[in-house]
């Protein structure tokens, strides 16, 4: 009795996963972003990384900097390094940062277990969502296969706490340049350019946005526009922002959905396709931050 009542469970959040990224899909479709309400056990996974996060960027700064990296690319960023327009604007946060499982690539990462932990397993569920909702659109838009993306994605935690700044945004106007962002934010000041205009956008204590990124315009041809945005200095004492940044793996070419695979001219054949993993991969140099890396 125990594995079907266990068994139907499981069928039941399958369902529901499914479900809520049908509605995601639609949102995006339509509104140019989608809200997400997390299940008890999601919620539950979300908070275990904002109490790890507070934790870890309660330290001081010369610890932190014990699991950087050279290149700031996985573990603790500082505040300065990351830009979203400007290098002379700096983003005002300081962050740390997990692609994929690999926490071979952040130093000292053992002496982080708890962090480390909740981050993978919020991770594990992000994915399952994006691969869901990722699917469904591209279902909806002609029946392409969806891209690998867990390998080159990352999350990241964002703290505002130290900035100290009387600057009117904590990071100016952009887009992430990836696939698809997944943010959840702790307190205000994210602010979605809807229909060109600033429009600020809060998330519940059980809930996450959407955003897409011009990666996935690329993929739908324009379908689903990159949603910019932008964060409001409100000179709060604390906040955090935690994000899932998608990008498609680059192991093998990524293309448009709408993409034909050739066309006749006369006798040659004439690839009208476009590899987008060029893109993927320079992206993060519109903020000052190393390429993707081939994980």
């Amino acid at each position: 009795m125990h594995t079907v009542a266990t068994h139907t469970t499981t069928h039941v959040a399958a369902q529901a996963a499914v479900r809520a990224a049908a509605r995601a899909a639609d949102d995006l479709l339509r509104d140019g972003y989608a809200r997400v309400t997390l299940d008890d056990g999601a919620a539950h996974l979300l908070h275990r990384v904002l109490g790890e996060s507070r934790t870890f960027f309660g330290r001081p700064t010369e610890r932190k900097f014990r699991y950087s990296t050279g290149d700031f690319n996985s573990g603790y960023r500082p505040l300065g390094r990351e830009f979203s327009v400007r290098s002379d604007r700096p983003d005002l946060n300081d962050c740390f940062t997990l692609w994929h499982d690999r926490l071979d690539l952040i130093p000292h990462a053992a002496e982080l277990p708890d962090l480390t932990d909740a981050l993978l397993a919020w991770r594990r569920h992000l994915a399952a969502l994006v691969t869901h909702t990722v699917g469904e659109l591209a279902t909806r838009l002609g029946g392409h296969r969806p891209p690998a993306f867990e390998a080159a994605s990352y999350l990241q935690l964002n703290d505002y706490t130290a900035t100290g700044s009387d600057r009117d945004l904590l990071q100016d106007r952009h887009e992430d340049g990836h696939l698809v962002t997944v943010i959840h934010a702790t307190a205000p000041g994210l602010e979605l350019f809807l229909n060109g205009t600033p429009r600020p956008v809060d998330t519940a204590p059980d809930e996450v946005i959407l955003m897409p990124g011009s990666v996935l315009t690329d993929l739908t041809a324009g379908r689903v526009p990159a949603l910019y945005h932008q964060v409001r200095n409100l000179r709060l004492p604390e906040r955090t922002a935690l994000m899932y940044f998608v990008n498609p793996e680059l192991t093998e070419p990524v293309y448009a959905w709408t993409a034909e695979p050739g066309a006749q001219r006369g006798a040659e054949r004439v690839d009208l396709r476009v590899d987008l993993r060029e893109k993927i991969r320079t992206n993060p140099g519109m903020f000052g931050l190393p390429e993707v890396p081939a994980l």
